[in-house]
């Protein structure tokens, strides 16, 4: 009973999972993930098609694939999804870098960061604005311009695969009565959280 107390106070003292930048989602979210896996999902439609010609929003798209791909990480709120899942928006994760050109090794968050920063700029329209947030150290300097590549992105396979079949089994979770509690709500805006009250996702 003793051990079975520190573990629960254990999970309940352990620091909750960060929230994503506002601007991934547009609006302060109780249900962060999940309403990330409805943007990524609706960005990667037909490949991406949408986004073409779309800077601004196809540097939020690929930050989105960033920070989801992120949330697979141990104590995340989708490290319990089977790891077909993870593998699936890795690869999304790699197209989105090749196709951006960003360094294979950056972290997730520093790709976020840098790519919010892009959209920003892009938005924005500002000459120097745009420079500066080009010449964050995320990016690679061969090949086409990043300003090129956020245009004309071309398609995106692999994360339209990986989004839409992470969302079907967000909902089949959900049907079930099986999802994480961590994914359909985290509200701290209260100072509160549900982070850890919740079974695996998939268990």
């Amino acid at each position: 009973m003793g051990l079975l107390l520190l573990s629960a106070c254990a999970e309940l003292t352990r620091p909750p999972p960060p929230e994503p930048p506002v601007e991934l989602i547009g609006r302060i979210s109780a249900s962060p993930v999940a309403d990330l896996m409805d943007l990524a999902a609706a960005d990667f439609e037909g490949a991406g098609g949408g986004l073409q010609g779309q800077p601004a929003a196809t540097a939020l798209a690929v930050a989105r694939l960033e920070w989801i791909s992120a949330e697979f990480s141990p104590g995340r709120r989708l490290s319990g999804l089977p790891a077909s899942f993870r593998f699936g928006m890795e690869r999304a994760v790699a197209e989105g870098r090749n196709v951006i050109g960003i360094k294979p090794d950056a972290t997730h968050q520093d790709a976020v960061a840098a790519l919010l920063g892009v959209a920003r700029a892009t938005s924005a329209g500002g000459a120097a604005g745009m420079q500066a947030a080009f010449a964050n150290a995320v990016f690679r300097t061969e090949g086409r311009p990043l300003e090129s590549r956020l245009r004309q992105p071309g398609a995106f396979p692999d994360a339209a695969l990986a989004t839409a079949a992470l969302r079907e089994e967000y909902l089949r979770l959900v049907a079930e009565g099986r999802s994480d509690r961590r994914v359909v709500a985290d509200d701290q805006s209260l100072g509160l959280s549900t982070t850890g009250l919740g079974s695996a996702l998939g268990r």
